[in-house]
């Protein structure tokens, strides 16, 4: 097709090629009416099968007016070639993206999250990609994903016999098991799907052979290696949902595309969040660490505050409270020791009462009664001393005694006074007994 360089399809110039595929070419053109740049997508009318699939692509992705959708901005035939106008993508396929390696969690889930929205569309509509692969996926300005190609669409139920070519329609790197012997469902765009999101994690797909019929029977016979085996990074999660997309049989995949994505994203965020969460607490650890005197110290110094400044709110009212009564028990206790140690004191040490001197006979005399232990002794009256007088002392009378007599006296404390001792006056001569007057007997004899 090099004769198409440099010619004009109506108001469409060809500028350059851009890729070329089986039975057609997309070429950069630049669309006269608007100056601007788009993609023309050519196929020859002589194709057979491929025209035919062809003229189904136009029809179909015309239909369909979907933001993740590869839009469509005009179609026709020109001479021997039937084109397809679409904008032009600058950034280029997924594959382009996927050579510079595997895509982080939230690259993938976003990715994901666009090209489900879009499959999800066109199977609401009856409308089975059936040839979902990076190079069908157009990044534009590398975020924003378009679904295209939709050269192998199929609508289901739909029986035109373009499938009944004897060989397999699809790319065999991501065609699901089931297509062997059962027409293509959305369940097989799930499974392809399934097969872009380990590709866009792992770097690779999960399937290889020398051939492409080899590729197919790995999908037919065997399990896939695990996501995690080529990439250490991917969490278990995320590698348990991409491996259900994968089930050999239909009923145990997800049922849709959003079913797909709603399960990709969940466990990205259960996945990142924890990963979040223990590198920040890392963070706050080693900062910590580094200020590990200053924020203790600053901490201990006000819990202590704070536990003396709460001890003093709950003691204080408490002595206010108790200080009374411990005072009042205190007291009587005190009160209670004096008296049983005063008690004891008089028990053990009987005091001596010295009672008041008297004189009798000339002679002091000084008595000392010991003072009652249980009883106290009555107080000693003093009794008015009557003159006598002095009667003549007999010749036998003894002079007084100073007695210290322990008994207990009857009269309350009196010394007992003799009775002839009360009767007889003091002399007055000093002691002389006086001689009674009267005639001597024995006189003038």
């Amino acid at each position: 097709m090099q004769q198409l360089e440099q010619v004009t399809l109506g108001h469409y110039q060809i500028l350059k090629r851009l890729a070329r595929g089986g039975m057609a070419e997309i070429y950069l053109a630049n669309d006269t009416t608007n100056d601007q740049v788009v993609a023309v997508k050519l196929v020859n009318t002589g194709a057979g099968d491929y025209y035919e699939r062809f003229k189904a692509e136009v029809k179909a992705q015309a239909a369909l007016n979907h933001e993740h959708i590869l839009p469509v901005l005009d179609y026709g035939e020109f001479d021997s070639w039937c084109y397809l106008i679409t904008p032009y993508i600058e950034h280029g396929t997924l594959n382009e993206r996927l050579q510079q390696g595997p895509l982080s969690l939230s690259e993938a889930d976003q990715v994901l999250g666009q090209l489900s929205q879009a499959l999800q569309y066109a199977h609401d509509r009856g409308i089975v990609h059936r040839d979902i692969k990076p190079s069908n996926v157009l990044m534009r300005d590398g975020t924003h994903a378009y679904l295209a190609d939709f050269g192998l669409v199929k609508r289901v139920g739909d029986e035109n016999g373009l499938t009944l070519t004897g060989y397999l329609i699809g790319t065999p790197e991501y065609m699901a098991p089931e297509l062997a012997e059962h027409e293509a469902a959305p369940s097989s765009d799930v499974y392809a799907l399934g097969i872009l999101m380990y590709q866009m994690l792992c770097g690779r797909v999960p399937f290889k052979a020398s051939t492409p019929i080899g590729i197919y029977l790995c999908h037919i016979r065997d399990n896939p290696e695990l996501p995690s085996t080529f990439n250490p990074a991917i969490p278990a999660p995320v590698e348990a949902v991409i491996m259900r997309a994968l089930e050999k049989d239909p009923r145990r995949r997800f049922q849709s595309a959003l079913e797909f994505h709603q399960a990709f994203s969940q466990a990205v965020q259960q996945s990142i969040v924890p990963d979040r969460d223990i590198a920040t607490m890392s963070t706050q650890v080693s900062g910590f660490a580094l200020e590990k005197p200053r924020v203790t110290i600053v901490r201990q110094k006000h819990r202590m505050w704070r536990g003396r400044f709460l001890f003093t709110l709950l003691i204080v009212p408490l002595l206010l409270v108790m200080m009374p009564a411990l005072l009042h028990a205190s007291v009587g206790l005190q009160g209670i020791k004096v008296g049983v140690q005063g008690a004891d004191a008089a028990s053990s040490h009987p005091q001596q009462l010295i009672s008041k001197p008297t004189i009798q006979n000339d002679k002091l005399q000084i008595k000392v009664t010991p003072t009652p232990t249980k009883v106290p002794a009555a107080k000693a009256t003093k009794a008015p001393v009557k003159a006598q007088p002095n009667p003549v002392a007999p010749h036998n009378t003894q002079p007084p005694v100073v007695t210290n007599d322990a008994s207990q006296p009857k009269d309350g404390g009196k010394a007992p006074q003799p009775k002839d001792a009360d009767k007889t006056p003091k002399p007055k001569d000093g002691g002389k007994t006086p001689q009674p007057k009267g005639p001597s007997k024995g006189k003038g004899h």
